[in-house]
């Protein structure tokens, strides 16, 4: 193997010896071959661990100056919306996440709140709003109704109930169903590990 060609390839990419001698004698010693295999391969790994779409992972990778890590870590923080495509991209809406019995944030690798806005929200509702009067876990006190402006804290039961609620919702609208699965799937999700789920209204 040409040793100018792997000292060439060794200054483009990051690699070892051995990957890029593997890279040369796998692309008949084309540099811009061996380039393109060696960023699609992080590309495709950075959608495995993130769970993400080709694009995202692409246009992350190259802003993260082509550092998986880098990559990985930006998208797992990125805000997750759940939504059903048909509002405005208003930061108004409510967010959800999951709490220990100790009023706590789980530390996870993902982010793990999601944000619904307005008027998607809207739609379930009726099924947060029907569980009440609830207990306030953190004061002894029974709140009447749900608070639009603030923390509504559901326990695991209550909570399952609502996701019970939630799918007897009935719509012919495909993306209002689809806003309802992928809600009751964050939900039941949480719902495995989770004392409380915590809905913050921001209006």
């Amino acid at each position: 193997m040409d040793s100018e060609k792997i000292k060439i390839l060794r200054t483009k990419i990051s690699v070892p010896l051995n990957i890029a001698l593997q890279l040369l004698k796998k692309n008949d010693g084309n540099i811009e071959l061996c380039e393109q295999e060696f960023h699609e391969n992080n590309i495709q790994i950075i959608c495995n661990e993130t769970e993400c779409d080709y694009e995202t992972a692409k246009k992350n990778y190259e802003v993260s100056n082509f550092d998986i890590l880098k990559a990985v870590e930006r998208i797992n923080q990125k805000e997750v919306k759940i939504a059903t495509g048909k509002t405005s991209d208003s930061k108004i809406g409510f967010i959800l996440w999951p709490e220990n019995a100790n009023g706590e944030f789980y530390k996870t690798t993902k982010r793990n709140d999601v944000f619904v806005h307005t008027e998607d929200f809207d739609i379930v509702l009726e099924a947060f709003k029907s569980v009440y009067p609830i207990p306030n876990p953190w004061n002894n006190s029974v709140e009447d109704e749900f608070d639009v402006l603030g923390n509504n804290f559901f326990d695991n039961l209550t909570c399952k109930e609502i996701v019970k609620r939630i799918t007897q919702i009935q719509s012919n609208d495909k993306q209002v169903q689809s806003f309802l699965a992928e809600l009751i799937n964050w939900l039941n999700d949480k719902l495995t590990y989770a004392d409380y789920i915590v809905v913050y209204g921001n209006l």
